[in-house]
């Protein structure tokens, strides 16, 4: 639960109660963007193939080896 000052007190709001109104002040654009990000939420998640998982496998391979570069380093290196 959580609490929002009143002149007459203190009221206790609902997270999705909460949430019904940050939405309302929110511009159509911002309530866009936090809508594509709820669905997001709301899909169910994606499994890796076979293929991805020994790629992933392969990765950590190489970092276990030390054979990367830190984004400091590339950032360096491509002068951003």
């Amino acid at each position: 639960m959580r609490w929002e000052g009143l002149a007459h007190g203190m009221v206790s709001m609902t997270t999705k109660e909460e949430l019904r109104r940050l939405v309302e002040s929110l511009s159509e654009q911002d309530a866009a963007d936090v809508l594509d990000y709820v669905q997001w939420l709301l899909e169910e998640p994606e499994t890796l193939t076979p293929e991805e998982i020994e790629r992933v496998r392969e990765g950590e391979e190489q970092i276990a080896r030390g054979e990367y570069i830190t984004l400091e380093h590339l950032s360096r290196d491509l002068k951003l």
